[in-house]
């Protein structure tokens, strides 16, 4: 089905979201100057929905009395691991039969359990619903955010051992914000990055160039357009070549065995030289100003291990830094404001940014503060721009409304891996990438974030709020059903037994920018059925004063469909 008609088709025509899927770039407004602007409720709510995996009614308030310069602040503290330390790992929830990690504990740094299926089995989802229960979690903070964004950069996938995904994404998750150059060489002789892309494989006889070239194409420079045969403007088929060269002979360790997991760059005994690294010059084309890598490195034939430091540092963050800072800036840009990218935004925006990268030496966290800071991210457009990822989608409606996930162990641990199943579902597969670069819905042009929304995600992403507001959600492995207090959630508001206000309240919480009033009135009519607005006074201050079964089940009825409506709207689809 054709995604336009699509939307057409569900939501009818003039809506939200069939208007965005078919918008133009974003104005510039007052590009990247510090916003000066009003800020409020719906400007906090803006970037804590953009930077956060949803946020409640409290902490978009506290954002509003914090002021933008200290939420900005808040939500990068993170970068600092003292302030902010690394998250505990995540431990054996249910499974009595492993040897070497009994329920509660941590497996990360246990033997691997190869020979047993279901010790594998566990320790994969282990890894998958503590990482959903740390997007949960995380209060105001970029690092999630960052996380996922990073996950989806330096892609891995197919990993044949939990304890390599775990390594993988706390060495993301240390350094969300800190330095692209640091995180790149650490995911260059990541183990599971190792065996993913073949650099394992790699040595000087039989050179393996598969990360050699997503290094380049889509870790760090990008692809530009073909100038000629072998020749795509930012880099050619000699340099994946003389890449790959300096990369050979890095080994991931026995996995049945090994309790350490780096990866090791083995030396024989007698010459002190790794057999599979190749030690001659690398001599780079003319897209890297014909540069070579010599060795021996300072004058040390021995020092091979460093060599792929030295390309990163001097060779790609150097010679073609201009070309890194830029594809970085673009990929932060259509991750945290809009995928749509033009002339204006480029000169204006993207070209800023990327200066400010070049400027922290690679640093993100201070290109981030602008970015979030700016005008252009606050202008009017870009509220409720892009359709929200399936991870958003889950997350806001979850977050914002509130809902406490089971405490017991085990049913925490399968609750979160519930939730992983609904973004695979949704088709956003966490540590599942279908392909090296990653979701599609972030890169694929035309469509980008348009991707996420088709015939078949849809009615699953309908399905699961329709199921939280009527408490009719289950989850496997956890007793009972599960949904929304919706009573406990209009409690938070200002004068929720004003049904006007009410409808005013949820609305400018939960939606990205205000709706028509047709929209509202049909909002009204849901809760009212017909009623007049004082019935809802009535009945709601019944409930405060004589707290019961009887008189909750009256108000809770009415907010069910209410909220069955709004949460069906376009506008809850949008971010």
């Amino acid at each position: 089905m054709n995604r336009r008609s699509m939307f057409t088709n569900v939501f009818g025509q003039n809506t939200s979201l069939q208007k965005q899927v078919s918008a133009s770039a974003l104005p510039v407004a007052g590009g990247l100057t510090p916003y000066n602007g009003v800020w409020d409720f719906a400007a906090a709510s803006h970037l804590l929905r953009r930077a956060c995996f949803g946020a409640s009614y409290a902490q978009i308030n506290q954002a509003v009395t914090d002021g933008l310069l200290k939420t900005v602040t808040n939500l990068l503290a993170a970068k600092d691991l003292t302030k902010v330390p690394l998250p505990s790992p995540p431990v054996n929830p249910v499974y009595a039969n492993d040897p070497d990690v009994p329920i509660g504990a941590t497996w990360v740094s246990a033997p691997s359990g190869v020979g047993d299926n279901l010790i594998q089995q566990y320790r994969q989802n282990s890894v998958r619903a503590w990482s959903f229960e740390l997007m949960y979690s995380e209060q105001i903070s970029l690092r999630e955010k960052m996380t996922l964004f990073w996950h989806n950069h330096f892609v891995t996938a197919d990993t044949p051992d939990p304890r390599l995904e775990y390594k993988y994404l706390n060495t993301i998750r240390e350094n969300a914000l800190g330095n692209f150059k640091t995180l790149t060489k650490s995911m260059t002789i990541d183990p599971a990055m190792l065996l993913y892309l073949n650099g394992n494989q790699n040595t000087s006889k039989a050179p393996n160039e598969n990360y050699a070239r997503e290094l380049l194409e889509l870790f760090t420079i990008g692809k530009g357009d073909l100038a000629g045969p072998g020749d795509y403007t930012t880099f050619t088929e000699v340099d994946v070549a003389a890449i790959a060269k300096c990369l050979t002979g890095w080994k991931i360790p026995n996995l049945r065995n090994a309790t350490n997991l780096n990866a090791v760059f083995p030396v024989a005994p007698i010459t002190g030289l790794n057999p599979d690294h190749d030690y001659n010059d690398k001599t780079l084309s003319h897209r890297f100003n014909n540069f070579v890598v010599k060795t021996p490195l300072a004058n040390n034939k021995k020092d091979g291990i460093k060599e792929y430091e030295y390309l990163i540092d001097e060779v790609i963050f150097n010679v073609k830094k201009a070309d890194a800072a830029k594809f970085l800036a673009t990929k932060l840009y259509r991750y945290f404001v809009y995928y749509k990218i033009d002339s204006n935004i480029e000169s204006e925006i993207i070209d800023g940014l990327a200066q400010r990268l070049i400027a922290d030496n690679f640093e993100v966290a201070g290109t981030l503060s602008l970015l979030l800071s700016s005008e252009h991210f606050y202008s009017d457009a870009a509220f409720g721009a892009m359709v929200q990822s399936p991870l958003e989608f889950i997350f806001h409606n979850i977050k914002s409304i509130g809902f406490n996930p089971p405490t017991t162990l085990s049913e925490k641990y399968a609750y979160f891996l519930d939730m992983w199943r609904n973004g695979l579902n949704f088709q956003q597969g966490y540590l599942e990438h279908p392909s090296v670069a990653g979701w599609s819905a972030y890169y694929q042009e035309p469509s980008f974030h348009e991707i996420w929304i088709s015939s078949a995600t849809l009615p699953l992403r309908m399905s699961l709020t329709q199921n939280y507001v009527n408490k009719t959600a289950r989850v496997r492995n956890v007793t009972g059903t599960i949904g929304f207090d919706l009573v406990a959630y209009i409690q938070k508001f200002q004068e929720p037994s004003d049904i006007n206000k009410l409808i005013d309240s949820i609305v400018q919480h939960l939606l990205p920018r205000p709706i028509q009033q047709n929209q509202i009135d049909a909002l009204k009519e849901a809760l009212l059925q017909g009623n007049p607005d004082y019935e809802w006074k009535v009945e709601y201050e019944a409930y405060v004063a004589r707290p019961s079964n009887t008189t909750r089940m009256v108000i809770d009825t009415r907010l069910k469909r209410l909220f069955n409506l709004l949460l069906a709207m376009p506008e809850n689809y949008l971010i």
